[in-house]
Order: structure tokens, then C-alpha cells, then sequence
């Protein structure tokens, strides 16, 4: 297949002041009516087709890119704007691309000088590159067009103080973007991501460039053990692997691109995007053997405005026992798919329980709004436990909305800690544990000092009387104290940052709220009838065999009684026994036919059931 580049240099007449990296402000150039000069730039390329889950992992390709550097500069022309400033304009136009971006290195502009880069139809947003905000080398995100614009205004006409090197493109055939999604992905902001909705502003999409090629994948910022704010990104090796100190710094990092609710919108979100990166460290290629990550430096600190959170993270290598993930599937928007099930412990591709594997084995669970998987650009996501933590990083797997439920392997956060090597290249200890400290778990953090927000999750809302649930404390900023409210619980109420378990006597829905507080305020969150109890007696009719499910309860405390129709006590156990399933079973064959009522004291707590047994 071949492509042309037709790139045109015009002449505009007015100027704008400095602005941000990204923009709403008009370029100044947008209604001129260009003079140009034409460069073809042809190039042969064989499309790649990249199949996740294939046992050697690959990233999505989404495209490629074309050098220009040797041609763009003679082409142009300047124009004095007369107000002291010039201003040179570039057009770069692919009639076969779906996206188009830019790749910038040699970059050095002055104090007053600005760089732009836009669409035509101003229907994305507009870049604006100046001395506050600049990188020597940087990469666009892209385009949804096959056009892409480049402004450069100076107060003197002169050699330009950029280099633009290449130019990205995909084509009908290689897109994979917004609004490529399976149908069955789910938006990071319906019910299944509350209990994600500081967590998910870790989570960045990332546009990989390995030489000439174009990738998707995912990634997530993450917390070390001095809270500093480093910006530390976690992925998969096989996300660029091998990729050159050259390209790391082209990588582009799009945060906060996600639906603004549960619907997946028809017009594409606006992005947060960070320019470049370092390697620090990865593990070896080969997946049998290592467990596929890697940890990426940004080149820029993440700015405030971005609402950036560094995720918290398990080393201890304890199986998750349910969660999600967050994802950006074949370069979408922000999707989170759940597991209720625990992960099991194996080998890459393997269904073979390993307690020394290096990959956790997943498998996606039906929710509220469906049940998402992952997909091509999912790779390198990261999937939490019941507690929000990290535990792994997306390699591959067999997960489609065709497969829905096939499994999905995930590299071992354990494993990605010092198991892949003994040096700080091979190994995350080095980075996120620099005070050496040891903890084998850490906490997220939006390191804001002075905002709080109190947020909670459970792993499970639903018990049976006689049960008990824990809760995870989600709250964020420097708490000074927590006061929590169990309705209907025991205890009903708590000062703990994290409350001992919960247990629950009596059926019904109950209510349970959270007030944290500092020295600059407070905020409380209330959950209406977020634990719902049930009591369980099985079967109802029986010739003889009761059982009664009662939770985590000790036989010393419990007393069993059963009367006949007529209130007379037929059985008084003082101490039944409950077996390890929470589960207190006993025989009523030896009485008539007939209906009876059965009395279970929990430890004071008293429920009563009626059977019928039959003969």
C-alpha cells in the first residue's frame, strides 16, 4: 500500500497569546486560505495483524509513521504579521489516514514563542506547545483525521527551534480508537467503577511507538512508599519491547479520556496527555519465565488539574479473591471489567494451579451493566483486589465479547517485585520502596494535603444472619479522625481507620455511613440499605434433614430449639454443631409428619423458621 503526504506552508495574519497544552482558543491561522508547495512522501509498508492472545503477547498495532525531517523546513515561507511577530504555518495531509499525529525532537523555543498543532475542523483539541511547557522531544496524541496543522509564531524570522521528525498515521484498516470498543465493555463510571472512582484517574492509555510502529496499550501511575508524587507508570514489557531510549521519550500518555457517565457518548471525551518517558526497569521477554512488567518515569509531572491517583498496591502474593480492572480495550475510552470469583495461581496460558506461578488467571463475572472483558490495548492494565489494591499487570489471554468467559493472565504484582532480577533494572522494590521499609501492602493516594473525601467499599453487601463483612476504608487525604455507623450491625459503631468485621444477627437492609474529618473539615458518605441479611433454612419440606445457614459463628454460643405444631419443645441442643461452611444441620426424621417452628439463639440474637417435615 502506498501513501502521500501532501504538505502545504501558508501565511496568516493574526496572533494569539500563550496558552496551555491543550486549548479551546482559535489558532490563529484557521481561516486563511493557503499558498502552498507540495512534498509527496511515499512508503511501503506490510500491515501487521497483532492476536493478544497468542502464547508470545502482543500490543495492538494501530499504525505507523513516516520520517519528514529532511524535507519539511526548505518548503516553508514566512510572513511578517505587522504587529513584530511572524508566523510560519505547516499542513500535513495523508488522503489515506484515519488519524494522523506529529513527532517533535530538537525542541527549543523561546520565551515568546508558541507552537500549534490542530485538525482543520477545530472538532479536537488544540495543542499549545511554549517555553513554560515544552519537552526536547515529544509525540502527539493523535488525530481523528487524515490532516494535521502546525503553527510556529517568533518575533524574528529565523532557523525554526524544532525539528519535526515524523509524521503517525492510521488507516481504515489498522483503526483502532474511540468508539472501537467491543459491545460488551463496560464504562469505567457506571455502578461497577464506584468503588473506583479516585482509583480510575491512575489509569492512562498509552500510545506506544516502537521504531516506525504504532501501538496501544494501558498503564497506571503508581505509589512508592515515600508518597512523593514520582510519576512511576506500570505496564507490560511486551508493551514496546525493546523499544529504544528514543522512542520511550515519543510515548504519549493520555489520562482522564473516559465517558463523563455510564453511556458510552457519540462524540470522543476530551484527554489529559503527558509527553514522553524513561525506562527504569522490565522483566526479560520470554513470558514463561518472567512475568511481563515494566515501569516507565514520566517525563513531566502530572499537573493538579489532572485529579492524578497513585495507586496502591499488594506484594504479599495473597490471592485476590474479587475485583476489576480498568482498561482502555482496542484504544477506547476507560471501560472496568469485575471479577467475583478468586484468581487462581498459574503459569502464563496455563490452567494448571501453581502456587509459584507468576501469573494470576482470571475469569470476568456478569454485573449490574453487563460483563466486560479485555481486549487489544487492554494489555499492561492493571487488575485490583477486593481491597482496590494492585495485584497485576494485563499479559494476555482468551477474553473477548465473544468469549466472555475465557480467562485472562495476569503478571503477578509479587512476582514483578524482586523476582525477575536481582538489580534495580529488573525489579520494582528498587523504585517504589526507596525507604526500604518492607510493607508488603501500600495505599493509593491523590496526595492532596488539604482535600478529604470519605469513601468505603465491602467485598460483598449481601450475608446471612450470623455473618460477618469487612469493610475497606477508600477515604482520601490527611484524615485525623473516622467515625463509622453499622445499622443493624455489631459493633454498630466505629473510630478505626479500618473497622474490625462487621457481623449481622438480624435480616433485612441496613444502612452504613462514614464520617472522616481533618483539621481544614469533613465529608461523610451514606450508603441506604447497602447490607442486605438473609436468613436461610434449606429444605423447607424435608423427610428428616434440616439445614440453617448461620455464618461465622462459634457453636459455643449458639442454642437450637424445635417445637411442634402444638408449642411443645421436641429438641433443645445447647451447643449444635456448625460446620466450617457456616452451616448448622441436625435431623427431625424421628418426629410425625407435620409442621414445625425452629428457634437458633445466635449469641442472644434470636431468628425463628418454619419447616415442614414430610414422611
Amino acid at each position: 500500500m502506498k501513501l502521500v503526504f501532501i504538505v502545504f506552508f501558508l501565511f496568516v495574519t493574526s496572533l494569539i497569546g500563550l496558552g496551555q497544552n491543550y486549548t479551546n482558543q482559535t489558532p490563529p491561522g484557521i481561516d486563511i486560505i493557503p499558498q502552498n508547495s507540495n512534498l509527496d512522501i511515499s512508503t511501503e509498508f506490510e500491515q501487521i495483524i497483532i492476536n493478544k492472545t497468542a502464547q508470545n503477547p502482543q500490543a495492538l498495532h494501530f499504525g505507523e509513521t513516516v520520517n519528514i525531517s529532511d524535507n519539511f523546513v526548505n518548503a516553508g515561507k514566512w510572513e511578517y504579521l505587522g504587529n513584530g511577530n511572524y508566523l510560519w504555518k505547516l499542513i500535513v495531509t495523508n488522503e489515506k489516514a484515519t488519524t494522523i499525529n506529529a513527532y517533535f525532537s530538537e525542541m527549543n523555543l523561546g520565551k515568546e514563542e508558541e507552537l500549534f498543532i490542530y485538525c482543520p475542523d477545530l472538532n479536537q483539541q488544540v495543542i499549545i506547545v511554549n517555553n513554560k511547557n515544552q519537552t526536547s522531544r515529544f509525540g502527539t496524541s493523535i488525530f481523528r483525521s487524515n490532516t494535521i496543522i502546525i503553527e510556529f509564531i517568533s518575533d524574528e524570522i529565523k532557523e525554526l527551534p524544532f525539528t519535526l521528525r515524523e509524521v503517525g498515521y492510521s488507516t481504515i484498516e489498522d483503526i483502532k480508537d474511540f468508539g472501537n470498543a467491543g459491545l460488551c465493555e463496560i464504562s469505567v463510571n457506571c455502578p461497577e467503577g464506584e468503588s473506583y472512582k479516585f482509583i480510575k484517574n491512575s489509569v492512562s492509555r498509552i500510545l506506544v511507538k516502537h521504531g516506525t510502529q504504532l501501538f496501544w496499550c494501558t498503564g497506571s501511575l503508581i505509589n512508592n512508599t515515600q508518597k512523593d508524587g514520582t510519576p512511576y507508570l506500570l505496564t507490560a514489557n511486551h508493551c514496546g519491547d525493546g523499544a529504544s531510549e528514543e522512542d520511550y521519550s515519543d510515548w504519549v500518555f493520555d489520562f482522564g479520556f473516559e465517558s463523563p457517565d455510564c453511556d458510552k457518548p457519540v462524540f470522543e471525551p476530551e484527554k489529559n496527555t503527558i509527553y514522553g518517558s524513561k525506562l527504569l526497569a522490565n522483566a526479560t521477554s520470554n513470558v514463561n519465565v518472567f512475568s511481563d512488567f515494566k515501569l516507565l518515569l514520566l517525563d513531566q509531572e502530572v499537573p493538579s488539574e489532572f485529579s492524578p491517583y497513585y495507586v496502591g498496591w499488594d506484594r504479599s502474593g495473597s490471592t485476590p479473591q474479587n475485583g476489576a480492572c480498568i482498561h482502555h480495550p482496542q484504544g477506547d475510552i476507560k471501560m472496568i471489567s469485575t471479577y467475583l470469583q478468586p484468581s487462581k495461581s498459574t503459569n502464563y496460558f496455563s490452567d494448571i494451579e501453581d502456587a509459584d506461578g507468576k501469573y494470576w488467571k482470571t475469569n470476568w463475572s456478569e454485573t449490574e451493566s453487563g460483563q466486560g472483558v479485555t481486549e487489544g490495548g487492554s494489555s499492561g492494565s492493571p487488575i485490583y483486589n477486593e481491597q482496590g489494591l494492585l495485584t497485576g499487570t494485563l499479559t494476555g489471554g482468551l477474553a473477548s465479547c465473544l468469549n466472555q468467559d475465557s480467562p485472562d493472565w495476569y503478571g503477578k504484582f509479587s512476582y514483578h517485585w524482586e523476582s525477575n532480577g536481582n538489580d534495580s533494572t529488573s525489579q520494582l522494590k528498587y523504585w517504589l520502596d526507596p525507604t526500604n521499609s518492607g510493607v508488603e501492602f501500600l495505599y493509593g493516594s491523590n496526595l492532596d494535603s488539604t482535600s478529604i473525601t470519605a469513601d468505603f467499599s465491602t467485598s460483598s453487601n449481601k450475608v446471612t444472619i450470623g455473618g460477618a463483612i469487612e469493610f475497606t476504608n477508600l477515604s482520601q487525604g490527611n484524615i485525623t479522625n473516622y467515625k463509622w455507623y453499622f445499622e443493624g450491625g455489631d459493633p454498630e459503631t466505629s473510630t478505626k481507620k479500618y473497622p474490625e468485621k462487621v457481623r449481622y444477627f438480624n435480616g433485612g437492609l441496613f444502612d452504613v455511613r462514614l464520617i472522616v474529618e481533618s483539621a481544614n473539615g469533613a465529608d461523610s458518605l451514606m450508603v441506604n440499605d447497602m447490607i442486605k441479611v438473609e436468613s436461610i433454612v434449606f429444605p423447607t419440606i424435608t423427610r428428616g434433614q434440616v439445614n440453617i445457614k448461620v455464618g461465622e459463628i462459634s457453636s459455643e454460643k449458639t442454642t437450637l430449639q424445635v417445637f411442634n405444631s402444638m408449642g411443645q419443645k421436641v429438641m433443645d441442643i445447647p451447643n449444635p454443631t456448625i460446620q466450617s461452611n457456616g452451616v448448622l444441620s441436625f435431623d427431625i426424621s424421628a418426629f410425625r409428619a407435620g409442621a414445625y417452628a425452629i428457634l437458633v439463639n445466635l449469641d442472644g440474637f434470636k431468628q425463628a423458621y418454619k419447616v415442614i417435615l414430610v414422611k
